[in-house]
């Protein structure tokens, strides 16, 4: 399994698997707007590989005619486009958003925290995971054709993947309950309690980095977390983004679409994976321990 981590690979693990599709390319994304990524979409349909793609219909913030322009360049590739099912969708107090980050051909499939915009390449910290490994290839394939069909997922993916709604609250408590110390970069806090519990039970073995423009309601979470003795660190805004989502640990990490809100961990459809391999780990700490030493301390952790 290949990691990738930016802004400093950029795009060249995407494209590499939209170049080498032959005979399907599955893309399931809260946002597809970068052009480089677009034009490799619109060579691979000519060449006659059959390109599906899955949006969120109503991302956050997101004017209507932004979110029409962008299906129109989709459409514009030769690939299929369809909406993600409407219990993936913002409506009125409903909220609720396809925010899964995956591509799969009938081989190898990428996921992680990165939307497939300009930013995520070029400005912010993401975390890609390139696999071949056929239960993580079948369980997200089965993922996107429930969605593009508008069925359930199953157990079987489940099992493989830390996947919302369903298991991702209690794979996610799983790896923060891990004996010995953990470290955290998330682009949102949130007030899912269980998880919060479960970082302030870790106490100062728990180090957190989150970027400095933090809501007031993860302002006061964050006041809950440090007053438990968690450490916390801000990471100006520029010139890296944290919009990463990664937990890592001696025995295992986790890198995937979803933060610690309620909507991510159980209305949204969210994909992410659990990491035991030694070298990814100790890569993800690495470059933890840079962005961590690049934050602003707000309490009195080391």
């Amino acid at each position: 399994m290949l990691l990738a981590v930016e802004p400093h690979t950029g795009l060249r693990p995407l494209l590499e698997i939209v170049r080498q599709a032959h005979h399907s390319l599955d893309v399931e994304v809260y946002e597809l707007t970068d052009r480089a990524l677009l034009d490799a979409i619109r060579n691979a349909a000519a060449r006659g590989v059959r390109v599906r793609v899955i949006l969120d219909r109503t991302p956050w913030g997101t004017p209507r005619w932004r979110i029409a322009r962008e299906a129109r360049r989709v459409r514009a590739t030769g690939a299929r486009l369809r909406w993600a099912p409407t219990r993936f969708e913002h409506i009125g107090r409903r909220y609720a958003f396809d925010h899964a980050k995956f591509l799969c051909t009938r081989h190898v499939c990428e996921l992680g925290t990165a939307n497939f915009g300009w930013d995520a390449f070029h400005r912010n910290r993401e975390y890609l995971l390139v696999t071949h490994r056929p239960s993580v290839v079948a369980a997200l394939r089965r993922v996107f054709q429930a969605d593009w069909t508008g069925r359930r997922a199953g157990p079987r993916a489940h099992r493989i993947l830390v996947l919302s709604p369903g298991t991702s609250q209690g794979d996610l408590l799983r790896v923060l309950r891990q004996p010995g110390p953990v470290e955290v970069e998330s682009e949102e806090l949130g007030a899912d309690w269980a998880v919060l519990r479960a970082m302030v039970r870790k106490a100062s073995a728990l180090h957190l980095l989150l970027p400095a423009s933090l809501s007031r309601a993860d302002d006061r979470n964050v006041a809950r977390l440090t007053a438990g003795g968690v450490c916390v660190r801000l990471l100006p805004t520029r010139p890296l983004y944290l919009h990463a989502k990664m937990i890592v640990g001696d025995a295992f990490g986790f890198v995937g679409s979803e933060n610690f809100t309620p909507t991510s961990l159980r209305r949204n459809r969210e994909v992410g994976l659990l990491l035991r391999n030694p070298g990814l780990l100790e890569r993800l700490r690495a470059v933890f321990a840079r962005d961590w030493s690049h934050g602003r301390p707000i309490d009195a952790c080391p």
